[in-house]
């Protein structure tokens, strides 16, 4: 088994300010937070979990369709926020996705949230083995998580989060399968397979 995710990639000036505020986060949190490695951060689209080798193909198949029906997508309006908000077991990047941006070919918005559900449709359709959460989907960048035994007594008052400050906007070009293989110091993930998002309002 393989145990797999998918994710819209991040540029370098998304990258850099996500480390900024990592190393300020570290500078508060000294030992209860397990922060992100720069090259690790994404935006998930869909964790898959352990799927059989055999089945990679699949999926690649329907990332691929998926990316041909899904623009360049805009992101704007960062804000930094623990999740949950008390007693959080993470620390992201909350964004919102602009409508006025995000459009089809024939200038109608582009339903991000339905082309999702009909991509999680149909992989239950080839891969009957997989379960999904049912969360609402929200677009984050995930910087830190904290450490289990730090979940109750973490003061997140230390850390005024609304007086920071996220000026970049976003836009993801390229979705991804990777493999995520675990090891003692962390994880790594291993590309395997991208595809570029449709550019259907003229180019950025």
């Amino acid at each position: 088994m393989i145990r797999t995710f998918i994710a819209f990639d991040i540029d370098e000036n998304t990258r850099n300010e996500c480390m900024n505020l990592t190393y300020k986060g570290k500078s508060i949190y000294h030992k209860e937070i397990n922060w992100v490695e720069p090259q690790n951060l994404h935006f998930t689209y869909l964790f898959l979990g352990d799927i059989v080798p055999s089945d990679k193909q699949s999926v690649i198949n329907l990332i691929s369709e998926v990316a041909q029906k899904t623009p360049i997508l805009h992101l704007k309006q960062g804000q930094l926020r623990w999740n949950p908000p008390f007693k959080p077991h993470c620390l992201w990047i909350e964004y919102i996705i602009s409508q006025h941006n995000n459009l089809n070919k024939d200038g109608s918005n582009f339903d991000f949230s339905n082309i999702r559900k009909r991509f999680i449709y149909d992989l239950k359709q080839e891969l009957t083995y997989l379960e999904f959460d049912k969360r609402d989907f929200k677009f984050h960048l995930t910087l830190g998580r904290v450490k289990s035994k730090e979940i109750k007594s973490l003061n997140i008052a230390k850390w005024t989060l609304n007086e920071e400050s996220i000026e970049t906007e976003i836009y993801l070009q390229n979705i991804s399968l990777y493999q995520s293989i675990l090891y003692p110091q962390g994880p790594v993930y291993k590309n395997l397979a991208t595809f570029p998002l449709q550019n259907n309002t003229g180019g950025f």
